[in-house]
């Protein structure tokens, strides 16, 4: 009797701290020490925003319950414990992601993302549209400018390595403090990679120093994209090496088109450099600025380096097909010593520097220093600069050497 008690005893104490071990989180060993039970994370891989139905308190970044600003998902990002190793997508719906909604400008992204909008192509009214500026106050201390003299909507830190697909950058109501201050809708220290995009997006402001995109040390593609701004489209110059990235060293500038027009709109130069990024164009539209492409811009850092300039037929293999026509002073502007740019494929202004009436060069031809038009100019003290122009060559093909066959021998045998 004693006996089967103590059984029934003893079966309800183990039960009681079984229960007790999972309520705590912890369990029991083989010795019967109790250990920890490891949480289980899952990898984050996605995030979900939404400016009209979302909610920054309540929700969770799902699909069904989205985030309601950028800068929400962004901080999420950052915090997360445990990134997926097929990378992170945040999924912005239709809508206008502003200050009113509880956006703080400038967005910084500092770690590798893709960011993924919708309905591009019906504008910034309707498609998703970043729509804001605060200061860039990382730009400000990598240059030793002065406060309040950078500004800026989209800035990638750069370790960051950004996807951007169908996504409006700019800022509808821009006033920058003063006249010397500049801004630029996105402000690339790492690496972008953007399709089906436009950046400048709903300036109308008239002041000056109003750019697209800013390349200073980053690596910034687009396929299918359109810049505008009041001053420059892209401008991409060397700044203090940051980081050990090759993008920290030299910055490049590649733009192409797939499905969609690429446009560049701007009032002084489409592309700005200092001379030392590489660019590469392929079936871009230059339009309405004083100069196409330019490397005139300011230099923040001694630098011997020489950028690889290819708008067709160059070392970086552009098959060209770019349309150089409606620079007010001249297309290509080249100010610095040894700059090499290569432009076969392309269209010009018509009946200008010996491009006929279709705006070809039939020939081959290389303008050098002294230089002057409406298509290419070089300055007569940038010594060693040229300008190639005319139409790509055809590559010859390599014949096909068919394998010659050895007939086969048949050995014979000598009688016995």
């Amino acid at each position: 009797m004693l006996t089967g008690w103590f059984a029934r005893l003893f079966f309800v104490l183990v039960v009681a701290l079984a229960v007790a071990g999972v309520m705590s989180g912890t369990a029991c060993t083989r010795w019967g020490h109790p250990g920890a039970v490891p949480p289980s994370i899952t990898p984050l891989s996605s995030i979900y925003v939404n400016p009209v139905t979302g909610s920054d308190s309540t929700g969770n970044g799902s699909m069904t319950s989205p985030y309601k600003t950028l800068t929400k998902a962004v901080t999420v990002l950052a915090s997360a414990p445990s990134l997926s190793p097929t990378g992170v997508t945040i999924y912005l719906a239709s809508g206008n992601y502003v200050v009113a909604n509880g956006e703080k400008f400038p967005i910084v992204v500092p770690t590798g993302v893709t960011i993924m909008g919708t309905a591009y192509g019906t504008g910034p009214k309707t498609g998703t549209f970043i729509n804001g500026a605060g200061e860039d106050t990382l730009l400000e201390q990598l240059l030793h400018t002065p406060p309040h003299s950078a500004y800026t909507t989209l800035e990638i830190e750069s370790s960051a390595s950004v996807s951007l697909t169908q996504i409006y950058v700019g800022a509808s109501n821009l006033s920058l403090p003063s006249s010397r201050a500049e801004y630029a809708s996105l402000d690339n220290l790492g690496t972008v990679s953007g399709s089906l995009s436009s950046f400048g997006s709903g300036v109308v402001s008239r002041q000056p120093n109003i750019s697209g995109v800013f390349v200073p040390g980053g690596s910034f593609t687009c396929s299918s994209c359109g810049l505008r701004g009041n001053d420059v489209g892209i401008a991409a110059f060397s700044v203090p090496v940051v980081t050990s990235s090759p993008s920290s060293v030299v910055p490049s500038v590649t733009l192409s088109r797939t499905t969609t027009g690429s446009v560049i709109v701007a009032k002084e130069a489409d592309i700005a450099t200092d001379g030392s990024p590489n660019v590469t164009t392929s079936n871009e539209t230059f339009e309405r600025a004083r100069y196409a492409y330019t490397d005139s811009f300011t230099r923040f850092v001694l630098t011997t380096v020489r950028g690889t300039v290819d708008f067709g037929g160059g070392a970086a293999n552009s098959p060209g097909g770019n349309n150089f026509i409606g620079a007010r002073t001249s297309e290509i502007y080249v100010t610095r010593r040894s700059e090499t740019v290569s432009a076969l494929g392309n269209t010009w202004n018509p009946r200008e520097q010996g491009a006929n009436r279709s705006g070809l060069y039939r020939r081959n031809f290389t303008f050098a220093s002294g230089a002057s038009g409406k298509n290419v100019t070089i300055l007569r003290d940038a010594l060693g600069s040229t300008v190639g122009v005319g139409p790509i060559p055809v590559p010859t093909p390599t014949p096909s050497v068919s394998p010659s066959v050895s007939p086969t021998s048949s050995a014979t045998s000598s009688p016995t």
